[in-house]
């Protein structure tokens, strides 16, 4: 029983202590962060009197100094990954406090490097392919963060959760499948030290050379028929497919028996029809039609002029008709006047003589 009550003020006692140091020593900054062989600084201060202070480290202490509020630990070139620095103060009571400051050491990678392991050559549309991001010398490995990226599109982040606070190298892949819209791209890594608020902001960060891919895929066109109205001249037929390797170009026409081999994609035509051209490269081949239409002609003026031309004979015709029918005949001139004696007599009418 005796034993177990001096525990229990032993513990007491060390709480005591412990929230004493913690009220009565104030460290600024409270969490140090500071890069791999940079300086290192940090104050203690306390409100009460004591009879002396001082920094106890691996590297820089500070002799205890009496009659002093503040007190500096500087280290001018930091190299110790795991040092814990303490501010300690000796009481009037004869009794010490302490605090110790958190030091986070950090150091940015020597090299990131980029490769591609599965794929040494060109890759086919569709293939699998691992690329390795290879990071030397980086710390500490739980607050980096390492992201892919594709084009400024981020693609893939890996973070990690050791707790080794010296350098470490570290190789992270990613699996990608690509497409035609890939031929070319650009493929980074980048690696950053998410330190956290006490850290520097934005966080430090450093990227691989970009490496670019070459994507081989069959012909392909935007648009497989093609329909164009014939011209008073040639028209010229653009085949160009979109295809790597390059396509090689045959055409099928309606006015010959055999396909043409083309080493260009175009193809000039002057009369109507279909023609087909195909692209091909070893990993397939894509047609397109063309078709060719007689170019329409408007005789919509020549219609209107007929038309108007038939219209007003009908209208010529129609007139002479009324007139002819509606206009009274006229007697001529010898019937007008009346027949002579002689012609009376032969025709044995009676001769009047005109009464005098």
């Amino acid at each position: 029983m005796a034993c177990l009550d001096f525990f229990r003020v032993v513990c007491l006692s060390a709480c005591c202590i412990l929230r004493g140091a913690s009220e009565i020593l104030v460290l600024e900054p409270s969490r140090l962060v500071v890069e791999y062989g940079a300086k290192a600084s940090a104050n203690c201060s306390t409100y009460i009197s004591h009879n002396g202070m001082g920094w106890e480290a691996s590297e820089g202490p500070v002799d205890m100094v009496e009659n002093v509020q503040l007190l500096t630990w500087t280290v001018p070139t930091l190299t110790h990954w795991d040092i814990q620095p303490i501010c300690y103060i000796n009481l009037e009571d004869g009794s010490q406090a302490e605090r110790n400051l958190s030091v986070t050491v950090y150091k940015l990678p020597d090299t990131l490097s980029i490769s591609f392991k599965n794929c040494p050559g060109p890759v086919t549309e569709g293939e699998t392919c691992r690329l390795q991001c290879d990071i030397q010398n980086v710390a500490p490995v739980r607050y980096l963060k390492v992201t892919w990226y594709k084009q400024f599109r981020m693609e893939q982040t890996t973070s990690f959760t050791e707790t080794t606070i010296t350098p470490v190298n570290k190789s992270i892949s990613c699996m990608i499948q690509p497409s035609r819209n890939d031929d070319g791209a650009k493929y980074w890594c980048e690696a950053k030290l998410e330190l956290g608020p006490d850290g520097p902001q934005p966080p430090p960060t450093k990227k691989s050379d970009p490496v670019s891919i070459t994507v081989h895929y069959k012909p392909v066109f935007s648009n497989d028929t093609e329909i164009i109205e014939a011209g008073d001249g040639e028209i010229t037929l653009n085949c160009t497919a979109r295809a790597n390797p390059p396509s090689e170009y045959t055409w099928e026409t309606p006015y010959q028996e055999k396909a043409v081999k083309l080493s260009a994609p175009s193809l000039s035509v002057s009369r109507s029809g279909n023609y087909t051209c195909t692209a091909s490269n070893q990993y397939g081949k894509a047609k397109k039609l063309f078709i060719i239409k007689p170019k329409y002609r408007d005789n919509t003026t020549l219609w209107t002029i007929l038309v108007v031309g038939l219209l007003i004979a009908a209208l010529l015709i129609t007139v002479y008709i009324i007139k002819k029918r509606y206009t009274p005949c006229k007697r001529s001139a010898n019937q007008s006047k009346s027949p002579s004696p002689a012609v009376q007599r032969e025709e044995g009418e009676e001769l009047v003589s005109p009464v005098k």
